[in-house]
């Protein structure tokens, strides 16, 4: 099916503020006030909804209209496991058929995520948090761009959308809204430094590229194991914060 321009214009924009956080999980999104904030008419920005619908990052009801899709612990619990299916398959393919472009791209991608400050106890502003997040997605998928499989492309694709939307989620909006600063424990704040580390980064980069299968493939288990760890801990936080029970909220 094609779509009008001010439609892939809608849809372009939407997905960008649902993906960096502007609107977040279950924010209503009102056609009225949509048209009015990116300048696109009613008829161009429904459809865009219903594209961002069948991509899973809106969901619509027939009494509360359409919102943004939520995110929980269980889903990300979910997408982590297909992610390491999809992304171990893909990444021993890369391994096997990579050739020098693409080890220079892996390089390439790498450097330009040294290059950004990292927004867990360093620069934590909206504009830093979309560059972090960008290179650190264009050098995971540096890793896997020599591998072959189209449809295990796109399945990484999907994934790796739906994982965004979580992380930001999770990470830069557990007590306000965009723009706010994420409180963590220590605890958390030192898991995050150390998975969110460069030097994780350049030691699976270093792995994959001596071409080490089983090294990579244990590598990255852990990187994705790690990240599902602290989560789990940053959603106990929240939900000891928001808890009146918990022994932790009582005065």
């Amino acid at each position: 099916m094609e779509y009008s321009a001010k439609t892939e214009t809608a849809f372009d924009l939407l997905r960008r503020d649902i993906l960096n956080g502007t609107h977040l999980p279950g924010t209503p999104l009102r056609v009225a006030a949509l048209s009015k904030r990116y300048g696109v008419s009613a008829t161009p920005l429904r459809e865009a909804l219903s594209r961002l619908a069948e991509k899973q990052l809106v969901v619509a009801s027939a009494n509360r209209g359409w919102r943004v899709a939520p995110v929980s612990m269980a889903e990300f619990e979910d997408l982590q496991r297909a992610r390491l299916t999809v992304e171990t398959g893909l990444l021993m393919d890369a391994i096997d058929n990579g050739g020098l472009d693409w080890e220079g791209e892996i390089v390439a991608a790498h450097y330009r995520l040294t290059q950004v400050a990292q927004p867990i106890g360093g620069d934590d502003t909206l504009p830093n948090r979309k560059a972090w997040l960008e290179a650190h997605d264009a050098f995971h998928m540096a890793l896997l761009a020599a591998a072959r499989s189209n449809w295990l492309r796109g399945f990484y694709a999907q994934t790796a959308e739906q994982l965004q939307r979580h992380h930001q989620a999770l990470l830069f909006h557990t007590k306000a809204g965009p723009g706010a600063e994420a409180r963590h424990s220590e605890e958390v704040e030192s898991y995050l430094r150390t998975a969110l580390s460069v030097d994780r980064h350049t030691e699976l980069m270093r792995i994959v590229l001596d071409r080490d299968r089983a090294r990579a493939q244990a590598a990255l288990h852990e990187h994705i194991e790690i990240s599902l760890r602290i989560y789990q801990q940053i959603v106990g936080e929240m939900s000891k914060t928001e808890d009146p029970n918990s022994e932790e909220t009582k005065t």
